[in-house]
């Protein structure tokens, strides 16, 4: 028998943050938009606009998907979507959400650590949605899981993180250096007035590692995404205001994977050298 809302609310909580409507003015929060309603504009549209297949042809993915609303949003445009998320009561949610919204088997919620991700587990995927989980992940738990994350994408991939506005640390991962700052998870528990079990932040790591934007794109870059891009719109207004206080800056990035090109006309290789290192370009003379 399927749960009702009030067994799911019961049990796990209400809905923390996903705002989904269910159908006969009966939503998960309420009526008015909530920060996440501004973000799946962003997503759907991104993805809407750079796909090569029918949305009933993709395959999507998405990470970490906490009470559901981006993949839900994405299997009732049609796609096929497998969600992966590491705690049961917002998994409990999502698919208590993908019942309500008729959605059958174009969704399926599975209770997993996104760290164990791979092509043999969970096969490829036309898109991949990595979004409000890297930056909850220790080095090296996060340099692993984006190489997963590139050994099942096919297309694109669509990555909402927190940034570090300056390179305070430097971590080498297989003899590359990347650039960020440490994060204490363990404050962010306390941010929001919840014991340990907080439905928001990290499964088990006390710390967590910010990429610097250039350490983020070298990173991706190396996974065979040839197309970087910073989405900027539609718009997320909270993530422009985040960008004004000192330690944070968020935002949305798509990566295509097409086909490398050099360049005939210069001398530059078709990726970045080995060795490119953010802090040593900084130096070099301003062109």
């Amino acid at each position: 028998m399927n749960p009702t809302r009030r067994s799911v609310e019961e049990r796990h909580g209400p809905w923390t943050n996903h705002n989904l409507a269910l159908g006969n003015g009966e939503y998960t929060v309420g009526p008015n938009p909530t920060g996440a309603d501004w973000k799946l504009r962003r997503y759907l549209q991104t993805v809407a606009d750079l796909k090569t297949k029918p949305w009933s042809e993709l395959r999507v993915l998405d990470l970490a998907c906490l009470e559901g609303l981006y993949g839900l949003e994405f299997a009732l445009q049609g796609a096929q979507v497998v969600a992966i998320e590491g705690r049961e009561a917002n998994l409990a949610k999502a698919q208590f959400a993908a019942s309500a919204l008729g959605l059958g088997d174009r969704y399926e919620g599975r209770l997993e650590d996104v760290r164990s991700l791979s092509p043999d587990r969970h096969g490829v995927f036309d898109v991949v949605l990595c979004l409000g989980i890297l930056y909850h992940l220790d080095a090296p738990d996060g340099f692993d899981f984006l190489r997963q994350v590139g050994a099942v994408c096919r297309h694109l991939v669509v990555v909402d993180t927190q940034l570090a506005p300056t390179p305070a640390v430097a971590v080498v991962d297989r003899g590359e250096t990347y650039w960020g700052r440490w994060h204490d998870e363990r404050n962010y528990n306390a941010q929001f007035g919840r014991p340990a079990e907080v439905l928001w932040s990290s499964l088990d790591n006390d710390r967590s590692f910010w990429f610097t934007r250039p350490s983020l794109w070298k990173f991706l870059d190396g996974l065979g995404f040839t197309s970087l891009a910073e989405v900027q719109g539609p718009a997320v207004p909270r993530y422009e205001v985040m960008r004004h206080q000192e330690g944070s800056d968020r935002a949305t990035f798509v990566g295509i994977k097409g086909q490398r090109l050099a360049p005939k006309a210069s001398p530059l290789p078709d990726t970045l050298p080995a060795g490119w290192n953010e802090i040593e370009q900084l130096a070099l003379p301003s062109l």
